[in-house]
């Protein structure tokens, strides 16, 4: 089996070095089996000198090339256009970011039982804050709690897929697209869901790790400088989530569940910590046109996509409040349940008092029906500490909470209540919310962590 590893980079001397390595010190016979397409995207420090090198080192399986600064599209199709006829499969790998030993023997395994064009390892965060550092699992990992398997999308709706970093495709099959390099951002899940709208399935290493370098000091990415860009707006919603759209209604002549929830779970972006942008880089003009074409492609994504969501609850009120009012932007929250929503947050720190906060989805001044949030242990019963907003939460510069409204119910436990049935009381009745067993989920989050970390090494 050929694999052929292509890796875009710009100025990306500080960890350079450590990606290469991981590609080289695979399970699966590097200088057998791969070949290394280092592009360097008119890097002004020295990581152009350290891909040389490693090209000297290495010249039957490391290429480099010199290209002028065009984006992460154009270098990627460099790649493509630049891979030896005899490749089986072409990767794609971050210059920051690392392949776990064994990706490349787990797929070549993984084929000899499974004939797809399109494969995945578990997608891992590795989180620097400087002398510490984090790894957590991406959300989407959920498609890989049953193993090593083939998804259809068809049948699999939730199990989407979006990003290109340890993204394998079949070459025979990659060479029917390329990355639209007039995006400077989302190019590569255009591409991914273009392939997998054709190709319908793909398959998911459960057992190999792709880990997705953030440095959480920096903050400089080009993730996180994309929401002050005016093209990430209007423009991106009519190259991107536009075009997911039309190839579906073209392949199925309708808009498959699929779609519907990747653009809904990517969507969402636009109301997260960036959405302070939306203003300031956006004029009147610019913001009525956006939403307009948001309420479009939220008019074929539909409510219950959105509603279904796993997110807050204040970001899909205002995805609702676009679908069904446009422009001008009128938030308006969903009707009250009649036991609070809430979200619980279990915070555990060995030697210190478990804490469970109960967060409040919803907005309240009160709680229902004079209700109260209570703890049951079998050392007898407590109230929680209420917490209320000390300031407004905002999105768009609209005020979505109102401060002083009820932001989170608070438990702090001592040592021995280490089984809790948390409950909502008022003055009719009193319903269960869920059970923690903090020793368990403590011990839990320990052992997940340190397998992580050994996984990692």
């Amino acid at each position: 089996m050929k694999f052929a590893i292509i890796m875009p980079f710009y100025n990306a001397e500080k960890r350079l070095s450590l990606s290469i390595n991981s590609i080289i010190k695979q399970s699966y016979s590097f200088l057998k089996h791969v070949e290394v397409l280092l592009i360097n995207d008119g890097s002004t420090d020295s990581s152009g000198t350290i891909a040389k090198r490693y090209a000297e080192k290495y010249p039957d399986n490391i290429r480099v090339f010199e290209v002028p600064n065009g984006g992460p599209a154009k270098a990627r199709n460099i790649g493509i256009h630049n891979v030896q006829e005899n490749t089986d499969f072409v990767g794609f790998l971050d210059a920051d970011d690392i392949l776990s030993s064994n990706m490349l023997e787990n797929m070549a395994a993984f084929l000899e039982q499974s004939d797809v064009n399109m494969f995945v390892p578990a997608f891992y965060y590795l989180d620097d804050f400087g002398e510490k550092q984090k790894i957590s699992p991406h959300k989407l990992n959920y498609r890989f709690m049953q193993g090593n398997r083939v998804v259809n999308i068809e049948s699999e709706p939730l199990a989407i897929h979006f990003y290109i970093g340890g993204t394998f495709l079949r070459y025979e099959s990659l060479k029917e697209f390329s990355f639209d390099e007039t995006l400077h951002f989302g190019e590569d899940q255009l591409l991914i869901t273009q392939f997998l709208l054709e190709n319908h399935t793909y398959g998911l290493i459960a057992d190999a790790g792709y880990y997705y370098y953030r440095d959480m000091k920096g903050k400089n990415s080009l993730v996180s400088s994309s929401w002050k860009k005016p093209e990430r707006y209007t423009s991106f919603l009519q190259k991107v989530y536009q075009t997911y759209l039309a190839t579906s209604k073209e392949k199925f002549g309708t808009v498959i569940p699929y779609v519907k929830n990747l653009i809904a779970y990517h969507a969402k972006l636009f109301f997260y910590k960036e959405n302070v942008y939306f203003n300031e880089i956006l004029n009147e003009v610019e913001q009525k046109a956006f939403v307009l074409e948001l309420q479009q492609i939220f008019n074929e994504v539909g409510a219950s996509t959105i509603l279904a969501l796993d997110t807050p609850l204040v970001v899909k009120e205002m995805m609702l409040s676009i679908l069904q009012n446009g422009w001008p932007v009128r938030f308006e929250t969903l009707p009250l349940k009649e036991i609070p929503l809430v979200t619980i947050k279990e915070n555990y720190r060995i030697g210190k008092p478990a804490v469970i906060e109960l967060i409040l989805e919803e907005q309240l001044n009160t709680l229902p029906n004079d209700g109260r949030f209570v703890a049951v242990t079998r050392f007898g019963e407590c109230s929680a500490e209420i917490v209320t907003r000390k300031s407004e939460q905002k999105i768009w510069d609209i005020v979505v909470r109102q401060a002083d409204t009820i932001e989170r119910a608070v438990f702090k436990l001592k040592p021995y209540q280490s089984k809790v049935q948390f409950f909502y009381k008022d003055s009719t009745k009193k319903t269960s919310i869920a059970g923690v067993r903090v020793m368990s989920s403590l011990l839990g989050k320990v052992k997940r962590n340190i397998k992580l970390k050994r996984d990692f090494k």
